[in-house]
């Protein structure tokens, strides 16, 4: 027995030697994703606008920021793509990860230099979401309901200045046209609440984001960013494991998404509770092969965040592929009745708070089209015309995957794609689906855990048995 487990570990140890001149499909899909989240970033780039004078220029650089997520976009569909196109592999991009393990290591000291410095000077960014997870969970540990603090009592007591709340298009600010200056939001929050009317939105998230932030809601900003930087590494070291020789390079690119606007690192360098939700949901992938764990992890960050609501169908696709639906199922609810059922009994106001959330009547805010409304080039559209229009494109891109085999590891995870078009195109809802890609690349499309980098993909009848 002990030479036995010996020998697994040895073997588990000799996967995990970095490759520095790995080759194969999966290097190939990695470089792709690589440059698929460069797209990203660009397309969240106001360069040409903040180099160039005029209305022209500002216009310029939407266009551009437009063209980068249709590139991002198409990319990762390229990199997820089963099997991968025969002309992406004459082509060879895993060249490009010759000395990855110097990639991984300059990446973490990029990572550190530019996370730390403003967690030991408390300079970090708090947005509205963020301090009303806190709040929320400051009054859960003192016997109160979190779904009853209001915003602008909660950003004070943080220190955090009103005018980063979410205004809503109620009382003094209904006939706003586009979205509130400071000026108008700073003279709403002196009076948030007319005669019942909320100016101002309450926590909106289901109850496990301001749960997971009870440990730490009385302590200082870095001690919270302590905290929400572990289910960064639970997940990174879970990359690294199913990377195998590619963990360098899978790791560092994990790490850079720190520049990505909204992403999983970003919102844990600046301790925001969110950063459980969108482990959570990267994990749900990265451990589809072990249908009952998988699910969990699905199920926490439904309790956890809407956004995993709409990445669900998502997650669909990727399950019924690899099989035991039913039992993913039982867990997952069997996981949402012991762990969130008990929180909206307690706070009955909960559900109805979470669920008006998504329906109130907010401000454009976002990337996408809506920037030319925010930029005064084209009158507000109707925000009911832009929520269909981002149901439409996530339920295409679902039906997209759905009918077609080939794309429909890179349909799961782009279905997220479909708030670009929405009314509120917010950073954090775009910034996961570098993160789903990267993991789904290894998890669905890798080979199985202990076999080499350069290993071609499962065939597509094989599915491996339950764990």
């Amino acid at each position: 027995m002990r030479a036995g487990t010996g020998a697994s570990v040895r073997a588990h140890l000799t996967r995990l030697v970095p490759a520095w001149r790995p080759s194969g499909e999966r290097a190939d899909r990695l470089v792709v994703l690589a440059l698929a989240m460069v797209a990203f970033k660009a397309s969240n780039s106001q360069f040409l606008s903040q180099h160039l004078p005029g209305r022209t220029a500002e216009l310029a650089n939407f266009i551009l920021e437009y063209l980068a997520f249709l590139i991002f976009c198409v990319l990762t569909a390229l990199a997820l793509r089963r099997p991968l196109a025969s002309w992406v592999v004459r082509c060879r991009p895993h060249r490009l990860l010759a000395m990855s393990p110097l990639f991984a290591a300059l990446a973490l000291l990029v990572v550190l230099f530019t996370a730390v410095p403003p967690v030991v000077g408390g300079r970090q960014l708090v947005d509205d979401a963020n301090a009303m997870a806190v709040c929320g969970a400051r009054a859960i540990a003192a016997g109160a309901d979190p779904y009853r603090v209001p915003e602008i009592t909660c950003l004070k007591s943080l220190g955090v200045s009103p005018t980063l709340a979410t205004p809503l298009k109620v009382g003094p600010l209904k006939n706003v046209a586009v979205y509130p200056t400071p000026t108008q939001i700073l003279a709403a929050a002196s009076s948030p609440d007319q005669g019942g009317l909320r100016l101002f939105s309450p926590l909106g998230k289901p109850p496990l984001t301001p749960v997971a932030m009870v440990p730490v809601a009385g302590l200082p900003l870095w001690a919270r960013t302590v905290w929400t930087a572990i289910p960064v590494l639970v997940l990174l070291l879970a990359l690294i494991f199913a990377a195998g020789q590619l963990w360098p390079a899978a790791g560092g690119l994990l790490l850079l998404t720190l520049f990505l606007n909204g992403s999983l690192v970003n919102f844990a360098a600046n301790g925001n509770g969110e950063t459980f939700a969108y482990a959570l949901m990267a994990l749900s992938v990265l451990w589809i092969r072990r249908p009952l764990l998988s699910a969990v992890c699905l199920a926490l960050a439904v309790g956890s965040n809407q956004l995993a609501w709409f990445f669900a169908p998502g997650y669909l696709l990727l399950a019924v592929e690899e099989g035991q639906v039913g039992r993913r199922l039982v867990a997952g609810s069997a996981t949402l009745v012991v762990t969130v059922i008990p929180w909206l009994i307690r706070y009955p106001d909960a559900l109805g708070i979470i669920v008006g959330n998504l329906r109130a009547h907010t401000f454009p805010l976002g990337s996408g089209p809506i920037t030319l409304v925010l930029g005064g080039f084209v009158p507000a559209p109707s925000r009911t015309l832009l929520l269909a229009l981002s149901a439409v494109a996530m339920v295409g891109i679902w039906a997209w995957g759905a009918l077609a085999r080939e794309y429909r590891v890179a349909a799961s995870v782009l279905i997220l794609a479909g708030f670009w078009l929405s009314w509120r195109s917010l950073d954090e809802y775009l910034a996961q689906i570098p993160l789903l890609a990267l993991v789904a690349l290894f998890a669905v499309l890798g080979s199985r855990a202990g076999s080499s980098a350069s290993d071609p993909p499962l065939p597509a009848a094989h599915h491996p048995s339950p764990r």
